[in-house]
């Protein structure tokens, strides 16, 4: 009787409601968040949800996390400091100068405890990655290389759609949000005639025994190509490094993707008469020929086109058949491209806008301040390939700049799906001193991701009190409220971390005499790394604010190519706000003097029309430190005392003066000042 019972549903009608329930058996999980890669930067997105209680998983194509390490840099040596002494207790302080460390409630996961090497090896890293993904428990698929991304868009959905990953083995995942940390990983390769020839970093011989006696062609000048010039400069007979741009120092640009000291001795070797050369061209300018000798011989390409005819040294003439003293006129034995990385772009469908098809593009990924994907709302980017928001400007693409950014992502979200606001701390106005002067000597968000992330302070009604958070974008502060659940409306302070206007370049001297300056009057003239306090009576409106600006660069004298805020920073349908705008409770503060020169919004203008200082003022005077008198404008006057330190050229106090933005000078603690 049972079984006749049963029957029916393995006949006909059975058979058609199995059917029928198969697509709701066989849909994929589906995730908050899905991660991909589990580099340093995927780890470290990964321990804020789980610290968070979210719903996430980590992809991992490896066995085990950082799996780049394992083979990169070739030569082992890492050039990220591990400085395990600092003379200071103070665990945030001592992150400033530990750029290998994530982030995490363990004190027994810093990276001192893996290497007492200043420059660690790679393989201290992988260790180190593994141990901070196995005690911490986090969630990783190893073994799991997702193949292709796309999109599924679901009304229901948190942002409009759901990615969908496919792995290797076909199996399908699902997620909300979308975290890419796979690095940059592609080889950047230039064509021209002869490219086929040159032998890639990923794959030369590391071995200095293979190129005892031969001469050597590098192509590159940053540090992949030097690491591979020290590691065989010992044993070759020459060393030519051949890029399209000069060298660029990281001592001098204060940029740590710049030449490190480590690797340059080449620049030794070259400048001190010892038969290595730095060359300068495009290489799409050149090519490369091959003798039936198996040598190399670099010509301009134009020599190729002219001879019209294939590929071979022996059957064109060549620069050095008629110019001795042309630089390449000795062949070459080995030839090595050097160019960097760029990101897999690959495995994305193109509904996802990551590529914006420029030169720019091709290396990374279309992203907001916020590193969110311009072209997918919940995609976002991690670690190394998120770099283009702060490329040459900060340390965003190295370990010790993305743990903080990463956990800025982490808190944007936060709000945006779990309405948690902002962590923000709020204290009362008489600690405002305090405060600020304790985190500009000891934050190290702040002093790694300067000019990317700031604090910001939040004044409450008549001043009485104030909410500090703590690393917020500031690219992104037009939309502070939107983004972290927070209000502004009485007023607000950004503390920012800026070096000064002669900080690189190739004009720059970064040594000159006056570069560190101790008066608190003075400090806008110093040329290290220093706090810089900037007061908005309303947030800035429209959209993102150029990186490494909160103003408009004339404004506070930063360089032009710092880039120039062409929305007002005041709302369009208010007054500007005059100097008494700043809060009356702040100005018998001890901190007051500190805040003399506050930047208030300015009203956008143009560069040729713009006055910066009043009539009769040299313009070496310091464009910092003087502003066109207002009382012709508006009748304001300055609020006595305010800044009583400080006098125009002459002597003169100026009726008015618009106050500016306060830098502290390095080396004291009295003033705020960073410590180096």
């Amino acid at each position: 009787m049972g079984l006749s019972a049963a029957a029916p549903l393995w006949g006909p009608p059975g058979l058609l409601l199995a059917i029928a329930l198969h697509p709701a058996l066989s849909v994929p999980p589906r995730r908050d968040y899905c991660v991909l890669g589990a580099g340093p930067a995927g780890l470290q997105m990964a321990y804020f949800l789980q610290r968070a209680g979210r719903d996430y998983a980590v992809f991992e194509r490896a066995p085990r996390p950082g799996s780049f390490f394992t083979r990169y840099p070739r030569h082992r040596k890492l050039i990220s400091i591990n400085k395990r002494y600092t003379g200071k207790a103070n665990a945030e302080f001592n992150l400033r100068h530990d750029w290998n460390s994530l982030l995490s409630h363990d004190p027994r996961l810093l990276f001192r405890h893996y290497s007492r090497a200043y420059f660690p090896d790679a393989r201290d890293m992988v260790r180190y990655l593994g141990d901070f993904a196995d005690t911490l428990g986090l969630r990783v698929q190893y073994n799991t290389t997702i193949a292709h991304v796309t999109l599924d868009k679901d009304r229901q959905a948190w942002n409009g759609h759901y990615f969908i990953l496919t792995d290797q083995k076909g199996q399908v995942h699902q997620c909300s949000v979308l975290f890419v940390a796979t690095g940059l990983s592609v080889p950047n390769q230039v064509d021209f005639p002869g490219s086929e020839y040159a032998e890639g970093y990923e794959s030369v011989s590391v071995d200095p025994e293979d190129f005892v006696g031969q001469n050597v062609l590098i192509l590159g000048r940053g540090n992949s190509a030097f690491e591979t010039a020290e590691n065989i400069l010992g044993v070759t007979n020459f060393i030519h490094m051949l890029s399209r741009s000069r060298v660029r120092l990281s001592w001098a640009t204060h940029y740590v993707g710049d030449l490190r000291a480590i690797n340059n001795g080449l620049l030794d070797t070259y400048q001190l008469k010892s038969l290595d050369g730095l060359l300068e061209s495009d290489l799409t300018d050149l090519a490369i020929l091959k003798d039936s000798k198996g040598k190399f011989h670099v010509t301009p390409k134009f020599f190729l086109e002219e001879a019209n005819t294939n590929q071979s040294a022996d059957s064109i003439t060549l620069p050095q058949d008629d110019n001795d003293n042309f630089a390449m006129r000795v062949p070459y034995d080995r030839v090595i491209r050097c160019l960097g990385w760029n990101f897999d772009f690959s495995i994305f469908n193109k509904s996802l806008r990551l590529n914006s098809g420029n030169a720019f593009g091709k290396k990374y990924p279309l992203i907001r301040a916020s590193y969110e994907s311009k072209g997918s709302r919940g995609l976002f980017i991690l670690g190394t390939a998120s770099h283009s928001v702060d490329y040459r400007k900060s340390a965003g693409g190295f370990i010790h700049g993305f743990r903080y950014t990463v956990r800025a992502v982490h808190r944007l979200l936060e709000h945006r799906h779990h309405s948690v606001t902002w962590p923000a701390t709020e204290l009362p106005i008489t600690q405002l001193t305090s405060s600020i002067v304790r985190r500009v000597n000891e934050a190290s968000g702040l002093y790694q991701m300067f000019g990317v992330l700031a604090d910001v302070i939040l004044l409450k009604e008549n001043s009485t009190a104030f909410e500090y958070l703590e690393e917020f974008p500031i690219q992104m502060l037009a939309q502070l409220e939107t983004l972290t659940g927070r209000k502004a409306k009485h007023g607000l302070f950004v503390i920012n971390m800026e070096y000064g206007r002669n900080f690189s370049g190739p004009d720059k001297d970064v040594f000159f005499d006056d570069r560190s300056v101790g008066h608190t009057e003075d400090a806008w003239q110093s040329n290290f790394l220093h706090p810089v306090i900037y007061y908005y009576r309303y947030l800035p409106t429209g959209g993102e604010v150029p990186p490494c600006t909160l103003a408009p660069a004339s404004a506070h004298g930063h360089p032009s190519h710092r880039g120039r805020l062409l929305n007002r920073l005041d709302c369009p349908d208010r007054a500007h706000p005059t100097s008494e705008a700043l809060p009356g409770e702040l100005f018998g503060h001890r901190f007051a003097k500190l805040l003399c020169r506050v930047l208030l919004p300015v009203r956008p203008h143009a560069p040729e029309v713009a006055t910066l200082l009043p009539a009769g003022v040299p313009e070496d005077a310091g464009t910092r430190e003087y502003r066109e008198p207002l009382a012709a404008q508006s009748g304001e006057q300055a609020p006595a005392g305010l800044c009583p330190h400080r006098q125009a050229p002459g002597g003169q106090q100026p009726a008015a003066w618009r106050p500016r933005a306060t830098r502290f000078p390095p080396g004291s603690r009295a003033s705020g000042s960073v410590r180096r």
